[in-house]
């Protein structure tokens, strides 16, 4: 049987870029548009995952390697604005994401 495991991640621009990160693997792409950002980021975490587990005597820590806390501050401010948001029904095409990734056989 295969375990589920939702990565929180969050994309947000920078210096003109879009950065897209995973906080839970600690990975993170950037690119042009919030798009090429986030399929950058799918594809760092799909070989990330394949490679991790390929390895058994080291998957448990590299599949549970944590974000800086600065990150994490990050993505929960974002996390309240954009329910703060959502409770007033505005919306906003320039705003921060916060978004999910799914993956199969992640190990705990």
């Amino acid at each position: 049987m295969s375990k589920v495991k939702v990565l929180r991640c969050m994309l947000f621009r920078k210096n003109g870029l879009y950065i897209a990160a995973c906080l839970d693997l600690t990975l993170a792409a950037q690119a042009n548009t919030p798009l090429e950002a986030k399929n950058k980021l799918d594809s760092q975490v799909k070989d990330y995952l394949q490679e991790a587990l390929e390895d058994e005597c080291y998957a448990y820590d590299l599949l549970n390697r944590k974000a800086p806390f600065s990150w994490w501050v990050r993505y929960y401010s974002m996390f309240a604005v954009i329910k703060f948001i959502s409770i007033f029904r505005q919306k906003s095409g320039k705003s921060p994401e916060i978004f999910e990734q799914q993956s199969n056989n992640y190990c705990h």
